[in-house]
């Protein structure tokens, strides 16, 4: 299965409107994980992942997985939310899927609510898909099936 383009370049919009990192214009560009760590770094208002940047990228992947894991509603659901393996590989479709946790997890614990106005209209309808998603199947969320 294969990305849908309209959405992967939402959450690109969403990823390059946090400005924590040079803009990127290709959801393969998220795979080495720094952007992701970042990205959780602004969400949480710390600098934990500093320490992390520096590390390979499997240990890289590994902090974000286990930030996913640990920050989801039924945290003792014993699936992982994403496959690492299939991030190693190149897979555009959970490279996204991190985006979309990512996106939601921001906007579910944000104390003040990003201004989306700053978005076209479509970025935001594209958005707020994925959201509306996510918040349906939080409960028994499982993205294991693309």
């Amino acid at each position: 299965m294969t990305l849908h383009a309209t959405r992967g370049a939402a959450l690109l919009s969403w990823v390059n409107s946090l400005h924590v990192a040079d803009p990127v214009e290709a959801v393969l560009q998220l795979q080495d994980c720094s952007i992701f760590i970042k990205i959780i770094d602004r969400i949480h208002g710390t600098e934990e992942g500093q320490q992390i940047l520096k590390q390979p990228v499997s240990e890289r992947l590994d902090f974000v997985c286990s930030f996913l894991q640990k920050n989801r509603k039924h945290p003792s659901s014993p699936e992982c939310l994403v496959s690492a393996q299939k991030v190693l590989e190149g897979s555009e479709l959970e490279l996204a899927k991190m985006t979309m946790l990512l996106l939601y997890h921001s906007t579910m614990s944000s104390k003040s609510p990003r201004d989306w106005e700053q978005f076209e209209y479509k970025i935001q309808a594209e958005l707020a898909v994925i959201l509306k998603f996510v918040l349906d199947h939080e409960d028994g969320l499982n993205l294991n099936e693309d």
